[in-house]
């Protein structure tokens, strides 16, 4: 197995909209003290925004409502509390007042628990105790809970209207977005930037048409794009099928014919090749294997059969149906030349007229190919012609890292400038001409 060189370049993350997004409403919260005349705590209302300016309008509207109600409940204690120690115990010393707002946290979590709003519990408690340890020897209790409930719903507001306010723009609601993923959405370090995926479900939620095409499997592309809120059908294995991820289950496949099949191991066994026949079962993607004939193949089955997503089983319990084509592809991890080896073979009985082969390095072992086998008629060109019949977009943009290939030229290595095409092509503002990719 071939040894990566670590890279030891370092890499410093942009400042985000985020950042700046929290910076701003921190400093409108200052300009509004000071317009206020300098009066309250700008520090509560710092607080609020930076806990309300989420990466999604919808979390941010979900942190607004609990700041809210964990400040009334939070103020509303602190208020009983100031009124019953004034009346009752106002020659109490300093330490006896902290240990029984200590002991106030009790029925303060347990009153959000009573009207099912845990996730406030937190404010609730930072709001009382600001109220009860800061302000216990203040004359006048009631002007300090409203000053502090004053203060968090001014944050509150300024936080969520600089989620939710944006500049006009026009939508292009019925084109369809679809792009590859290695080098495009991911980098070598196969992950998506955060930037690209907070952006990539800010469109989604927006109603942008969007999918991926790959030779990945579902699982790998599961895996790949997790934590982003996939709406539309998928285009994996090279074209082979058409994955709802939302449903789980395989809406298009194109089989590799039968007779092909058994023709193509009988060569692979013969000369001493081990298959993995990726089989489609009851709506689930079986992966049969047999006796490993070399060590890479064998360490790729152990780094592979752990994904919860892969169904690993020996050839012998493979059911056959012979009047119905079931394998979506099949693929073989031998040497180099034995990889040409059977190529040749194959082309020499025609077999690369009745199958589409393709022949990869495979980057984790020196010196090994994979060798993947598919219909001929299943590619992702062919997919996304299905894909479009149902879904019947006005147009289609494709982004893809070959020049030429694709609509959108995509040379960042992974980075942003996927999304951020994506953004542009289908969230232009208001002003801007409608002369895009024409």
């Amino acid at each position: 197995m071939s040894s990566n060189k670590q890279n030891t370049n370092i890499t410093l993350p942009k400042i985000g909209a985020r950042i700046i997004k929290s910076a701003v409403g921190v400093a409108l919260c200052m300009v509004i003290y000071a317009i206020r005349g300098y009066d309250g705590e700008p520090f509560y209302s710092a607080l609020a925004v930076l806990w309300c300016m989420q990466p999604y309008t919808d979390s941010s509207k979900s942190m607004a409502k609990q700041r809210i109600i964990g400040t009334f409940i939070g103020a509303l204690f602190a208020l009983a509390f100031l009124l019953v120690k004034a009346r009752l115990f106002a020659n109490a010393s300093e330490i006896a007042m902290y240990l029984a707002a200590s002991v106030m946290i009790v029925p303060i979590i347990y009153t959000t628990v009573l009207v099912n709003k845990k996730n406030a519990s937190f404010f609730s408690c930072v709001v009382f105790l600001s109220i009860a340890i800061n302000h216990g020897l203040d004359a006048n209790p009631y002007l300090f809970v409203l000053d502090r409930v004053v203060d968090t719903l001014i944050g509150i507001a300024i936080g969520v209207g600089m989620n939710v306010i944006r500049l006009p723009r026009k939508y292009r609601s019925n084109t369809l977005f679809v792009s590859g993923i290695d080098d495009i959405l991911i980098s070598g370090e196969k992950s998506m930037t955060p930037y690209s995926r907070i952006e990539l479900n800010r469109l989604i939620d927006r109603g942008c048409l969007f999918t991926v095409s790959t030779q990945r499997t579902p699982a790998v592309l599961l895996s790949i794009m997790d934590g982003v809120r996939l709406k539309l059908p998928v285009i994996a294995m090279d074209g082979a099928v058409l994955y709802d991820p939302k449903e789980n289950r395989y809406l298009d496949c194109i089989m590799l014919a039968a007779g092909t099949a058994d023709r193509i191991m009988e060569i692979a066994e013969n000369q001493g090749l081990h298959c993995f026949i990726n089989a489609l079962y009851d709506n689930t993607v079986i992966i049969y294997y047999g006796e490993f004939v070399n060590p890479a193949e064998e360490q790729l089955f152990n780094m592979l059969r752990r994904s919860p997503y892969r169904n690993y089983t020996r050839k012998e319990f493979r059911k056959v149906d012979p009047d119905k084509d079931d394998i979506l592809y099949i693929m073989i991890l031998t040497e180099e030349e034995k990889a040409d080896k059977f190529y040749r073979t194959l082309s020499d009985e025609g077999l690369d007229i009745d199958s589409r082969i393709t022949i990869n390095a495979a980057p984790e072992f020196d010196g090994y190919a994979y060798i993947k086998i598919y219909n001929p008629v299943a590619t992702r060109a062919q997919m996304l012609f299905r894909l479009k019949e149902r879904l019947k977009p006005d147009k289609t943009v494709t982004l893809g890292s070959i020049e030429g290939a694709y609509d959108v030229y995509i040379d960042d290595d992974g980075g942003n400038s996927a999304v951020k095409a994506i953004k542009r092509l289908y969230e232009p503002y208001f002003w801007q001409k409608d002369n895009y990719l024409n």
